[in-house]
């Protein structure tokens, strides 16, 4: 008796030290039952964890398919001496067709070196059809009024002028295709470059009121998806250290660090305007390398 018992407190600690080993999932879940196609849905995502430890949720460069993101909101962290909570509720619209769809959203937690995507239980939402029965027949209004009717259309000559056109295209793509490819990929880039700085300024204008570390982690994300597209280099996935071995540049290693300073330090480092204004012109220079190459290509 005594060693069966003796067992089962073995055996009971052993569980209760695995369970405890494993993260917990966040919660996520739609506010309600069902949408109507383009309809605003509420997606509530919390997550429960021990106090202190960075946790990081899905911004506006996530992939929330087959739904689009509209709006975000983040809630403060409530905590007590031993866990803390996090949550924020997501606004989203579907164009999808299908009759359920479903969703899990991340939680990404920072381990120190990297992070930890900890996805939540996928939920469901019934797409709410706003044609539900075609009718079989309808009934026509019959008239003897005349009306006119057009002529017959002319496909030989329809015919013939493709042909002729499509000889045209590839002639003209023969001789000037290279060049007319390299001056629709210059000007693609100009006018993403043009993008970019329009929005990233009112980001780094936005940090002179919100210097919060999600608000510094979110415009640095969406410095890295920039060079992301430009460079073709997956930045979103990369550690500072990484971007740095792939950039070879001592003054990008320098203002990156002071940035994760900012996002990991418990004490508020500054110098952000700064940090991100050499960014944009990192980025601009980096653009200028990329298109002097797809010229000399």
């Amino acid at each position: 008796m005594i060693r069966k018992l003796l067992a089962s407190l073995i055996l009971l600690v052993f569980m209760v030290g695995a369970s405890s080993a494993q993260e917990l999932k966040p919660v996520g879940f739609f506010l309600k039952d069902s949408v109507k196609i383009g309809e605003s849905i509420s997606y509530s995502l919390s997550y429960k964890d021990r106090k202190n430890r960075p946790v990081f949720f899905p911004d506006s460069l996530y992939d929330f398919s087959p739904f689009e993101l509209l709006d975000k909101q983040y809630f403060d962290t409530q905590s007590d001496s031993i866990n803390s909570i996090d949550s924020a509720v997501y606004h989203l619209a579907t164009f999808e067709i299908d009759t359920v769809q479903r969703l899990s959203l991340p939680v990404f937690l920072y381990t120190g070196t990297d992070s930890l995507e900890l996805y939540s239980l996928m939920d469901s939402i019934i797409l709410d059809q706003v044609v539900t029965q075609m009718p079989d027949s309808v009934n026509l209004a019959e008239t003897s009024a005349y009306m006119p009717v057009s002529l017959d259309f002319n496909y030989p000559y329809w015919v013939i002028g493709l042909i002729v056109l499509g000889i045209l295209a590839l002639i003209v793509l023969i001789v000037w295709g290279k060049a007319i490819q390299k001056k629709i990929k210059l000007y693609r880039l100009n006018k993403q470059l043009i993008k970019f700085k329009e929005q990233f300024d009112l980001e780094i204008d936005e940090l002179k009121s919100d210097t919060t570390k999600i608000k510094i982690e979110s415009v640095l994300k969406f410095w890295k998806g920039y060079m992301e597209k430009l460079e073709k280099v997956p930045y979103t996935k990369l550690t500072t250290k990484e971007i740095v071995l792939v950039q070879q540049s001592s003054s990008l290693e320098e203002t990156l660090k002071s940035i994760d300073k900012n996002i990991y330090s418990p004490i508020e480092v500054s110098a952000l305007q700064n940090d991100f204004e050499f960014l944009k012109d990192y980025s601009e220079d980096r653009y200028n390398h990329v298109t002097e190459e797809i010229k000399n290509a």
